[in-house]
């Protein structure tokens, strides 16, 4: 530095550190200080420039801010230049300068002129606010206050004028830059903040706001005034939306398969040839397959294809991103060891009696200020880390959900529904988890290394140291279970895989937990022992807390209809009878439960009809509807009249009465075209086709559609049309949609006027979620310690208080071990010292180690009681639950509230009792340093409270809406799995996938917010401890004379780490009322109204009852719910035992319901039903439901093996099976399998036809041989032929039964002992069918409607 500036100093440290009027050399002043901005602009400059090259904004018109900037700027590099120039006048003077003279001026004037040109680059590319610029003015001016101090101080001595102005000018035109860099320009051209009335002020914010997160703090007190809606959130950051995070991911995606399939098998042999005439001996082929010569391979090596890495794209599409996070990060860290050594030389400065006081206070304000700084890096590392898990997780999601819709059948068959979702809602929210502790990979090992560094530097002069459920499957078909007494089997499964699951995750849990603990406390030990004779030790207390800080093809039965259309790419009104839940219109709710199976089916062919396409391929459409109705749909949309009489249309049907009035007939046998032509041309052929006719039509069907209208005909069309979505709906119907929407709306407002809701309301069936508003209450924190056991939960307590006091101990007399060395007495009291350390430092462990088991114990215990009470009251809930809970929203109660209670509660409540004993430690220790703190204590805690009410009243309407918004995803992904062949036969595929979309961002805007809530906490929190470390060290300053060196190490270490704590509590805080709120939603969803009890015991029927299967209705009566309309009226019919009762009516008559009330689905409004002498609503239910058998309009298949959904408790031998099997027709299916009875059958047996799925339903009846039979539209899905065989199965194999069945194809029941006519919920006609054919009444004309009379 001498040959630049000559004669002037350096570095003095007399003028610097000894003196009590402090100043910086000139040289310094001159060279250091001016150079110290310059070089971070130039350094910046390139990246920078890069960065703005490659995000391009838009554009900014020029302002008069930006005017002024400008101005500025140019006048800065005047300024710096006249400088220059001065230096060139003297030197012509023959006035003598150093170089430095001349090289500052011009290295200050070119930055400015750098300044400038970003000033107007940034315009152009539409930045509002400069961070690198802020940044530079902030420290230019910085490191001109100490020239503007010293010249102030100095000024009788001036000399040189013109520089004394200029750098006058200089310092006012700096620090008028930096402040005008704190205001922001006008947003760019055609920004989203101009066109969208609720953009995100993220966009618009100045720098100073993004590294403070002060722009969030509009909602923190909106959230705090009133209670947050939907409406109040901002709109999604463009670049964190589904629109432009999911493409770039499946763009990355593509481009690894890519690279991956270019690289081809290589296959490299050397081959020794056998010489043949004219050969060359030992010739070495390449390919020597290419000859024909006889040859010895010698050596072969193969470089298999290399599979395609989705965690390659992943890294590609998301890591740049995230490495800016972890810059800060590493950023952070580096600084973090910064207090440690500024605490090393406050305690220096506490044992220097002569030491200046200003240097105390230097030391006390630069904690405060690297603390500050530390703590705005950090939170921009926490914002970087939680956006890239964010759109992480919406391109993980975006993913899967368009895989699901591309992937074929077959692979399908693979996984189950519940599988796939969880890899939604469960998988992709672990790698959004991931990327929170991702860089603790590298982090850790940093700061460990550099904690061992200073550890060393501190001693090197003494020694060297060296859960889901597969949950979908259980919820949409619970009516199995009920049906067929399945509960206890799940139950007692499902009780197993908790057990082992809870005890392999808390083993590894807190073994690591306990080992971590330990290994700490034995590394301290042994450090400090290590260092017994070290002088500064109290060093070692700072770095020793830093320490402690690291997924259906259709066919008939044994034919191929639907194959033949299952994969072409044109509309199909597919069997399936798919409803989604997305367009909620005229009240359909999830999967249309609130729907008969009729009315879904005429849904479906609604939808196919407004898709106005020119070829329709219609499988069985008419299966599901009466005969009056198919007719009714026939003749005015799929026949030669109907709607779709211009269209091509391609109907596969198992009924023949509509076969006169089509086109041409193709007719399959086992897979194969069997023969093709029109209907009379089939009939002359007399081959298959025409057997097919004499075996099954009973009556000349030709005559079919020359029906005359009739009353009956008259009654259709008058109320055909209000039967479109009927009130008295079967079963599956939950309830008159309009009047309980009504009255669901009222409760709702009387509900927000009480303020008495707790956690959301639904305001009809649809999935409505009405968001709560209030304060967690006590209640469920009760009920969570009632889980844990109370006992417990106060034991736990106390040992979390016994383990800090065991720490604040141990530091306490680590504290006096360090004073040991000022008083001459380290060697005399080492045993002692060493014995209350280690046995402080054991006792910590032991407590740790009791706290850690005990609370892995009461989570344990909580989550499996009340996941048990979950699953018990839902196996006890009633049907009408099931048909009104979407659900997602019952999957979202089992998977997500169940995983907070099991695994994020007890973290979070650890990290509570953690956080608040450090807290209270911190106190503790500081005010017996330093009693006057208690002082500010005060002031601070109050700001501490308010900014805690703020943030947590905000934070818990956030979660909540969060919450709420995340089921419709996974509601919308189930559904769409189950409907994927009719999404795409419809070519609906990119508009499912917008929904998808929409709803992850719907999600997603209420979680950014909740995730910038916490870093507008921790920076506002982690102010408080900062200014905590402010004081802490002040009062030592202060208070030096009285205090010892290791009462100030150990009072500012505590301040130091309390800062964590202080922000963690708070967090935790909001956490606990946040996460608490699982246990609300789970009790609430365990305390819903159940059924009547299983098992009765004074009122258990004897073992052999029904004798008889004689069935009494008394004037029985019926509604779905307290306050609706009655679905069947005043039934009163006795059945004798052994009849076989036909039971028959319009869509919605009430035909499900009745059969059904047999079961006590629904429970009797008024009277009775009596079996063999016995009422059924005085019996237990399963003791009732056991009795009976039930074969149901849509077969339900489970996941396993045939066997398993055959006899799933094991009752029946292999040769009982296999007679039910031969029973069913299904014997020679089975018999060609190679697993046999160990057949696989997929989620839902969409491995297996529908006909064969029905089979398998008669055989489970066959096996469990009960005296009353219920057939509810059992054959409606198979084909004509496979319905005779399973009426013939049941005419003699349950002859003696008596049996119920309810059917749209009436020659079914022709034979039967009588038939019920249903109509509108009551008893219009009951007879056998040739008196009800000579009545000429409702029955008449569906047999005439069918071609039977």
């Amino acid at each position: 530095m001498k040959h630049l500036c000559g004669n002037l100093t350096f570095w003095d440290s007399n003028l610097t550190k000894h003196t009590n009027l402090p100043d910086l050399p000139a040289c310094f002043q001159l060279s250091v200080l001016p150079w110290t901005p310059c070089i971070f602009l130039w350094l910046a400059s390139p990246f920078y420039i890069l960065y703005l090259k490659r995000n391009n904004r838009g554009y900014i018109m020029m302002s008069i801010l930006n005017r002024i900037k400008t101005v500025l700027g140019l006048i800065l590099w005047i300024v710096c230049w006249t400088d220059l120039f001065s230096s060139f006048h003297e030197m012509s003077q023959n006035q003598s300068k150093p170089p430095i003279y001349f090289v500052t001026p011009l290295i200050v004037g070119m930055t400015m002129l750098l300044a400038t040109f970003l000033i107007q680059y940034e315009r152009l590319k539409g930045v509002q606010s400069s961070g690198v610029l802020f940044i530079f003015w902030t420290i230019s001016v910085l490191c001109a206050i100490v020239p503007f101090r010293s010249k102030i101080v100095y000024q009788n001595g001036v000399e040189d004028k013109l520089r004394f102005t200029m750098f006058y000018i200089y310092f006012g035109l700096t620090l008028i830059q930096l402040i005008l860099s704190c205001f922001n320009e006008k947003p760019p051209l055609f920004s989203s903040v101009v066109t969208d009335p609720n953009a995100c002020p993220e966009i618009t914010a100045g720098f100073l706001s993004k590294m403070t997160f002060w722009w969030f703090t509009s909602m923190a007190i909106k959230g705090y005034k009133s209670p947050l809606e939907n409406k109040d959130l901002w709109s999604l950051n463009k670049q964190d939306s589904s629109e432009l995070v999911v493409p770039n991911l499946l763009n990355e995606w593509e481009v690894e398969k890519s690279k991956a399939q270019s690289e081809p098998s290589v296959k490299e042999q050397a081959a020794f040839r056998k010489a043949g005439p004219g050969a060359e001996p030992n010739h070495m082929s390449v390919n020597p397959e290419e000859e024909e010569e006889e040859e010895e391979v010698l050596l072969s090596k193969r470089k298999e294809v290399r599979q395609p890495s989705f965690l390659r794209a992943l890294l590609r599409a998301f890591g740049p991103y995230f490495l800016i996070g972890s810059a800060f990060k590493l950023l952070q860290d580096l600084i973090t060891f910064v207090n440690p050594q500024l605490l090393r030389l406050l305690i220096d400065f506490t044992k220097q009696t002569n030491a200046p006081l200003w240097w105390g206070y230097s030391l006390a304000f630069l904690m405060f200020g690297t603390s500050l700084l530390q703590t705005l890096i950090l939170h921009q590392h926490f914002q970087y880390c939680f956006v890239t898990g964010m759109r992480l997780r919406s391109g993980i999601i975006g993913a899967i959900y368009r895989k699901a819709l591309a992937i074929t059948n077959e692979a399908k068959r693979s996984s189950t529904v519940g599988e796939v979702v969880n890899l939604m809602s469960v998988d992709a929210q672990r790698f959004m988890d991931l990327t929170t502790f991702l860089n603790m990979l590298w982090s850790a090992p940093l700061q460990i290394i550099l904690a061992l560094f200073f550890l060393w530097q501190v001693q090197r002069h003494t020694f060297q140291y060296i859960y889901t459920l597969p949950l979908p499957s259980v919820v949409q078909t619970i009516i199995i279970f009920i049906q067929n007494v399945w509960q206890v089997l799940f139950l007692k499964e499902m009780a197993l895989a908790i057990t082992n699951e809870a005890k392999r995750s808390s083993t590894v849990g807190e073994v690591v937990n306990l080992m971590s603990v330990d290994a700490q406390r034995f590394m301290d030990l042994t450090t400090f022992l290590n260092m017994l004779w070290s002088a500064p030790l109290q060093i070692i207390l700072a770095l020793f807390f830093l320490w402690q800080s690291v997924t259906r093809d259709l066919f008939t039965v044994q034919h191929g209809f639907s194959y033949l259309i299952a994969y072409k790419s044109v509309y199909v009104q597919c069997h399936v009878m798919w409803l989604s839940a997305c367009h909620v219109i005229n009240g359909v709710c999830v999967q249309g439960i609130n729907l008969s199976g009729g009315q879904r089916q005429r849904v479906s062919l609604a939808r196919a009809l407004y898709s106005e396409v020119d070829v329709y391929l219609l499988d069985d459409p008419l299966s599901a509807v009466d005969a009056h109705v198919a007719k009714h749909i026939f003749d005015n949309v799929i026949g030669p009249e109907g709607a779709l009489k211009g269209k091509t249309r391609i109907l596969v049907t198992h009924g023949i009465s509509f076969l006169p009035q089509v086109d041409n007939i193709l007719v399959m046998v086992d897979g194969r075209v069997s023969e093709m032509g029109s209907y009379q041309d089939l009939l002359k052929q007399n081959g298959a086709f025409a057997e097919f006719l004499r075996n099954y039509s009973l009556e000349d069907i030709i005559e079919v559609d020359e029906v005359t209208v009739s009353l009956v005909d008259e009654e259709e069309e008058e109320e055909f049309p209000e039967d479109a979505l009927s009130n008295h709906t079967d079963m599956v119907d939950n309830e008159p949609v309009v009047n309980e929407a009504r009255r669901q709306f009222m409760s709702y407002l009387l509900l927000r006027m009480l303020s008495t809701c707790f956690d959301s309301s639904r305001v009809s069936s649809q999935d409505v979620c009405v968001l709560c508003v209030l304060q967690v209450k006590f209640k469920v924190y009760w009920e969570y310690a009632k889980a844990v056991g109370p006992f417990l939960s106060l034991f736990i307590c106390f040992l979390y208080g016994c383990q800090s006091a065991a720490s604040i101990g141990a530091n306490f007399w680590l504290s006096e071990w360090t004073n040991d060395a000022q008083h001459n007495r380290t060697q005399e009291q080492v045993s002692m010292r060493v014995g209350v350390y280690a046995a402080l430092g054991i006792s910590q462990g032991v407590l740790v180690m009791f706290s850690s088991f005990t609370l892995a114990l009461g989570k344990i215990q909580a989550a499996r009681k009340l996941h048990q009470t979950l699953l018990d009251n839902k196996f006890h809930t009633p049907q009408s639950f099931f048909d009104t809970t979407p659900i997602g929203r019952i999957i979202n109660r089992f998977s997500k509230d169940i995983y907070v209670i099991d695994e994020v509660l007890p973290s979070t409540i650890l990290m509570f009792l953690g956080t608040f004993f450090a807290s209270l430690s911190t106190m503790i220790v500081i005010i017996c340093s330093t009693p006057i703190f208690a002082l500010v204590i005060g002031p601070l805690a109050l700001i501490y409270f308010f900014v805690q009410r703020f943030y947590v009243a905000t934070s818990r309407q956030l979660k909540r809406l969060e919450s709420v918004s995340r089921s419709p995803i996974y509601s919308h992904f189930s559904e769409t799995i189950t409907g994927t062949s009719v999404i795409r036969a419809y070519g609906r595929n990119a508009a499912f996938v917008l929904m998808s979309d929409m709803k992850v961002d719907e999600n997603q805007k209420s979680y950014y917010p909740g995730i910038v809530s916490n870093r507008w906490l921790g920076v506002r929190i982690e102010f408080i401890g900062n200014c905590i470390v402010l004081f802490a060290a002040l009062l030592a300053v202060i208070g030096k004379d009285k205090l010892s060196p290791g009462l100030v190490g150990l009072s500012v270490s505590y301040a130091l780490q309390v800062t964590m704590s202080l922000n963690w509590m708070v967090r935790m805080t909001s956490d606990l009322e946040s996460n608490i709120v699982a246990v609300e939603r789970v009790k609430e969803y365990s305390e819903t109204q159940t059924e009547a009890p299983w098992i009765v015991t004074d009122k258990q029927p004897p073992p052999d009852w029904p004798p008889k299967g004689n069935v009494e209705f008394v004037d029985y009566s019926v509604r779905y719910r307290e306050g609706l309309d009655l679905v069947l009226r005043n039934i009163s019919l006795k059945v004798e035992g052994g009849e076989k009762i036909g039971i028959v009516g319009r869509t919605g008559a009430g035909k499900s319901s009745m059969t059904l009330c047999l079961f006590r689905l629904l429970e009797a409004a008024d009277g009775e039903i009596v079996i063999d002498e016995v009422k059924i609503s005085e019996i237990g239910l399963h003791d009732l439901r056991s009795k009976l058998t039930i074969i149901p309009q849509e077969p339900v298949l489970f996941s396993g093996t045939l066997r398993m959904n055959l006899d799933p408790f094991e009752k029946y031998s292999d040769e009982e099976v296999w007679k039910a099997l031969e029973l069913s027709h299904l014997k020679r299916f089975v018999s060609n399998q190679t697993s046999k009875l160990d057949l696989e059958c997929s989620e839902g047996g969409e491995n297996l036809s529908v006909g064969q799925r029905q089979l398998v339903c008669l055989a489970r009846a066959l096996l469990r041989k009960t005296r009353i039979l219920v057939l509810d539209e059992a054959t409606a899905a198979v084909d004509l032929e496979t319905d005779d065989l399973i009426q013939s199965t049941i005419r003699t194999q349950f002859e003696d039964c008596t049996v119920f069945t309810i059917a749209h194809r009436l020659n079914t029941i022709m034979d039967y002992t009588r038939v019920l006519v249903l109509d509108k919920g009551q008893i219009a006609e009951f007879d056998t069918p040739t008196n009800l054919m000579a009545q000429k009444g409702i029955f008449y004309g569906m047999a005439k409607d069918a071609g039977l009379a």
